[in-house]
């Protein structure tokens, strides 16, 4: 006779088998495909309760949770993908370079991963390299550089990582937890026009009409000093008082005419008749530049020339806060340029610095 059924649930913790009993044969057959349809069976819970409960026991003593261990196991070790850093380096600037991002991103990117492939190993797989490490890299190998340059690394790392984890390649980006450095504010050191003046007349006098051009581009129109030494005699437009920026050269590959005010345009105007074809300047150009200004005994320091123009033309009030903020190639948010330049200097010495034309002029 019959008496009901019996579920065959594994072996205890003592070897001895266990089973449930069912008077009916539905019922059974209910229990059996409910637990084999569940993603995490209520069985196996009771399976592995001796491991899971030994665990758990071994966890209270740090005083972490599970959830808190399986986490840092995912954001630690596991990987999706054997690709080392330097593959996934590999196909993220084809990438860009596919999407139509410039030269000067790819030259930007490329050596700052170079920097960090030399540290961790170009043949770890990206997926094992951990927030310690870059942390490690950041904070204490550049301990030495400018906390600007600090949270620049961690942004081109974090940039990388998230196309890891876009590629599915990694599972988590490990900078999203690393702090970045307090960057204190700084005025922006600028040159005066006397200053400005008397280089440009230096430049003149000594025939330096490469540097001219630059100095004028920079200090006038707020074009990156990177940017203009890229640019060829025939992207200034002086008839139409424009100087064209092309995508290939633009910071992150944004096309702009910048406009040329009225005393650029006559000392572009003054070495007409010189001009050539082909680039402006050679790719030295940072020795010269820097050059000029130590032969004048000019206090330099890098970018001072942008500043300068960014303070004197939010001054000048010649243009509009997002006129300035487009010739000078900036994204985002206007207030950080506005909160950096303004009154920096005077009105008056804006209207001076657009007023420096050369002599014979």
């Amino acid at each position: 006779m019959v008496v009901g059924y019996s579920v065959y649930l594994g072996k205890q913790g003592d070897q001895r088998r266990r089973r449930r009993f069912f008077v009916n044969r539905s019922d059974a057959e209910t229990f059996l495909r409910e637990r084999n349809q569940t993603p995490l069976p209520i069985g196996e819970l009771w399976d592995r309760r001796t491991e899971i409960l030994f665990n758990l026991d071994r966890l209270r003593n740090v005083k972490s949770s599970l959830t808190d261990v399986i986490t840092h196991y995912l954001t630690t070790k596991v990987s999706l993908s054997d690709k080392t850093i330097s593959e996934v380096v590999t196909e993220f600037l084809e990438e860009k370079r596919q999407i139509g991002r410039s030269n000067l991103y790819d030259t930007t990117m490329r050596y700052a991963f170079g920097h960090f492939m030399a540290f961790v190993g170009q043949d770890r797989r990206l997926g094992d390299i951990t927030r310690q490490e870059i942390t490690e890299y950041v904070y204490v190998r550049n301990k030495h550089v400018r906390s600007v340059t600090k949270k620049n690394y961690l942004t081109q790392l974090s940039v990388l990582f998230n196309f890891g984890v876009r590629r599915d390649y990694v599972t988590t980006n490990p900078v999203e937890k690393i702090d970045r450095p307090v960057i204190p504010f700084a005025k922006p050191h600028v040159l005066t026009p006397t200053e400005f003046e008397k280089l440009l007349r230096k430049c003149q006098t000594n025939g330096w009409n490469d540097r001219i051009v630059i100095f004028v581009l920079v200090g006038f129109c707020g074009i990156r000093v990177e940017e203009a030494s890229k640019l060829n005699w025939s992207n200034l437009h002086l008839d139409r008082e424009i100087v064209e920026v092309p995508d290939t050269v633009a910071k992150k590959a944004s096309f702009r005419n910048n406009p040329i005010p009225p005393n650029a345009i006559r000392w572009l105007n003054s070495i007409e008749d010189k001009r050539r074809t082909g680039p402006i300047i050679g790719r030295n150009f940072r020795t010269l530049l820097r050059s000029s200004f130590r032969f004048l005994e000019i206090d330099y320091r890098k970018n001072c020339v942008r500043h300068s123009f960014c303070s004197y033309a939010l001054a000048s009030k010649i243009w509009t806060l997002s006129e300035v903020v487009q010739m000078m190639g900036h994204g985002g948010n206007p207030t950080m340029v506005f909160s950096h330049y303004r009154n920096v200097v005077s009105e008056e010495d804006g209207k001076k610095w657009f007023q420096i034309v050369p002599e014979d002029s």
